[in-house]
């Protein structure tokens, strides 16, 4: 595929600065060439998307961008300002424009704008005199700001832009506003027919695509992430993806990590895989590889868990997936969130 990503897109604690330029430069060894910096819980992202960074919080995000760039990686920011966003003002729009120039004196060249997880609301009376007598408000309101965010700031490549309506092939009033009005080059984020997809076909891309007026799409797979559930690990190999997505309107997948950085590795591992070759992966196959590289690892993170035997460590490949046994319950997770030490 085309676009090969990682994304950090769960809610709760995001990873440390530490955790990312070691993800990073595994993402480059497993063949990935994009990362998505979209961290819920990073309030400067999201809830406090007008603010600046302070200092440090930017100097962080020009080295990732500075490693991603050696790394042969594209780091793109992506920030999302609708839980509060007056569409139609102008100072808003000013505000976010702030936002992104100070991301790019960072070094940041690709930004995305999400507008996932929140409500069909509009926020100030000028939205509701321009929009409030349209079917679906949220949708008319966030086309033409979408279009303005893809026109007017410089990037590499085309905007992408996660709707609020991302998962599922049916049509919806939102679909039927924001899509026919996005312009033709903007890139949509699907996470497929759920939000959690157990299985992504070729005919469910097709009927998205279909919803979002013939668009390119790029998967959001929200595997192996476990923020709505924290306390399990997902560990296992990605399974369910038709090969036959690379072969539609699918410009790449970006699959959104687990809140547990280190043990996301082995899943990741298999989604690179998957990404680069999808006609030939097997699933099982790619999971060894992954555990004879990652595996060790993993089961080094977990083992620092209180109360395991730091001592005892599987000898081989076999021994390390009974270790690990495709994923992990509480109270292992549970410790996981915690700082080590």
């Amino acid at each position: 595929m085309r676009l090969r990503g990682i994304i950090e897109g769960f809610y709760g604690p995001p990873w440390t600065h530490a955790e990312r330029l070691d993800l990073l430069g595994f993402a480059a060894a497993e063949g990935f060439n994009l990362w998505v910096h979209a961290p819920k819980d990073d309030p400067y992202h999201r809830r406090l998307w007008r603010e600046p960074y302070p200092d440090d919080e930017l100097a962080r995000i020009a080295e990732l961008a500075g490693a991603a760039r050696r790394l042969g990686v594209r780091f793109a920011y992506a920030i999302a300002p609708g839980l509060d966003l007056c569409y139609s003002r102008e100072a808003e729009w000013e505000a976010l424009v702030a936002k992104v120039e100070q991301v790019r004196g960072a070094g940041v060249s690709s930004f995305q704008l999400l507008w996932d997880d929140i409500e069909h609301t509009l926020h100030c009376p000028e939205d509701e005199a321009l929009y409030g007598h349209e079917e679906r408000p949220s949708a008319a309101a966030q086309a033409p700001f979408t279009n303005r965010f893809a026109r007017e700031l410089e990037q590499d490549g085309p905007l992408v832009v996660c709707p609020m309506g991302y998962a599922g092939t049916g049509d919806s009033p939102y679909r039927t506003i924001f899509g026919p009005r996005l312009d033709e080059d903007v890139v949509v984020y699907w996470t497929g027919p759920e939000v959690v997809s157990i299985g992504i076909s070729r005919e469910s891309l097709d009927l998205a695509v279909e919803r979002f007026r013939g668009r390119e799409l790029i998967l959001w797979d929200n595997y192996p992430v476990n923020d709505f559930d924290p306390e399990r690990l997902f560990l296992g190999p990605l399974l369910g993806r038709d090969p036959r997505l690379a072969d539609g309107r699918c410009a790449g997948i970006v699959a959104n990590a687990m809140v547990q950085a280190v043990p996301s590795k082995l899943a990741l591992a298999t989604v690179g895989e998957w990404a680069r070759d999808p006609h030939a992966y097997e699933p099982l196959a790619s999971f060894e590889r992954a555990l004879g590289t990652y595996g060790r690892e993993v089961y080094d993170a977990i083992g620092r868990v209180p109360g395991t035997d730091p001592g005892t460590r599987p000898s081989s490949t076999r021994e390390l997936m009974d270790a690990l046994q495709l994923g992990v319950d509480a109270p292992t997770a549970r410790a996981l969130l915690e700082p080590v030490g």
